[in-house]
């Protein structure tokens, strides 16, 4: 199950979030698994006009969603504390200003819209051939 651990307010109006999902494997032994999670609403600004915006609310629907998953192995239970605030600070150093940036929402959008069109061009190109 995953908790909730932190939110981080971003300048351009997103939040990121992380939850932990730790679990013990074996005797001391537990994997430290961190999602990292910023969820960007689909508006109307980050189209070039209102068709476009309702064409990818049909595909997308209402929001595009940024998940990372970090996972460290091995970790004993008094270590674990220690583990999770060293990911975050990890992410926050070196990833968080691209997601702060104004143009993030954006380049996600057309990301997620570019991979879903691409898998539906795919699918018709590579169709059956008889």
């Amino acid at each position: 199950m995953k908790k909730l651990i932190r939110e981080i307010p971003l300048s351009n109006g997103l939040t990121v979030r992380f939850f932990d999902a730790t679990r013990r494997y074996f005797g001391d032994y537990h994997q430290v698994r961190i999602s990292i999670c910023c969820e960007v609403p689909l508006t109307a600004e980050l189209f070039e006009d209102a068709a476009a915006h309702r064409d990818a609310e049909k595909l997308l629907g209402g929001s595009v969603s940024y998940v990372k998953d970090i996972e460290h192995q091995g970790v004993a239970t008094n270590d674990i504390p220690e583990t999770v605030e060293k990911v975050i600070q990890h992410f926050v150093d070196h990833s968080l200003s691209y997601l702060s940036g104004g143009d993030f929402p954006r380049k996600l959008v057309q990301s997620e819209l570019k991979r879903i069109l691409g898998k539906r061009k795919a699918f018709v190109v590579g169709g059956y051939r008889g």
